[in-house]
């Protein structure tokens, strides 16, 4: 009989430029999740630095500490037995590029693929990113094919549809989204029933430039949002998902 596979949302408060400290969360949170048997585990948009880690450490430690960061993240997906989508910033092999990055890793620590964020802002926060120049889409043994997005991607629809057109299962989501005059509006909404594809997003909490206490984690299907979760407390949000009826159920949020 097939059953259904848990996937985690971490709804975490990463802090600007606190790598270390943001590491030992997420490390905690995803062993967490890892004991609850999520066979993929997603985190928020720029998990490792905190959104606005630029003006509080700069640039240049994305490319001086990148080897070591793959190779923490790698051992954390060994040690949670899952698959993880993490994201952090992401040096190109030459050190001339930089991106907003959602990293696959395997739970033999294999780094499995990469998206860049294209949507990324051309002012600010998100001024040191290039943007990246591809939709993606990446099979996960057990879960299906996930549709990848960080944040604004899913501000395109073109991108959106290019995205799901590659047979995927699941659109998924990471991101640093706060309400508000730029919140999201209606995008997840929308998504769900132009691509007839559930939408799972992993947002945050906490104050980094924006406050992010009333950012919502959701679940949309057939254009409205049928989960959510938004607390100035983080919190582990497991969720079924029956891959091959592309159902999410039983969500539940724990503190």
């Amino acid at each position: 009989m097939k059953k259904a596979v848990t996937l985690a949302l971490l709804h975490l408060a990463p802090r600007p430029g606190e790598i270390e400290h943001n590491k030992r969360m997420l490390e905690s949170m995803a062993l967490r999740a890892s004991a609850l048997e999520a066979k993929l585990i997603v985190t928020p948009e720029l998990a490792v630095s905190g959104y606005g880690f630029r003006d509080v450490v700069g640039i240049d430690w994305i490319a001086r500490q990148q080897a070591t960061l793959l190779a923490w993240a790698a051992s954390l997906a060994r040690k949670a037995g899952a698959f993880l989508l993490l994201g952090a910033p992401e040096a190109d092999a030459a050190g001339s590029a930089l991106f907003n990055s959602l990293f696959l890793f395997a739970p033999d620590g294999t780094r499995r693929d990469c998206h860049h964020k294209i949507n990324v802002l051309k002012v600010g926060a998100e001024s040191w990113s290039t943007p990246g120049d591809r939709a993606t889409s990446v099979a996960i043994d057990g879960v299906g094919r996930m549709g990848l997005f960080v944040c604004a991607d899913m501000y395109s629809r073109r991108l959106v549809r290019e995205t799901a057109a590659q047979n995927v299962d699941l659109l998924v989501s990471c991101a640093a989204w706060a309400p508000g005059e730029h919140g999201p509006n209606g995008e997840w909404e929308w998504a769900s029933p132009a691509t007839e594809r559930p939408v799972l997003v992993c947002n945050r909490t906490g104050v980094d430039m924006l406050d992010f206490s009333d950012a919502r984690s959701v679940a949309a299907i057939g254009g409205s949002i049928v989960h959510a979760h938004a607390s100035p407390a983080e919190a582990l949000i497991p969720v079924d998902w029956t891959p091959w009826a592309r159902e999410l159920r039983n969500w539940r949020v724990i503190v």
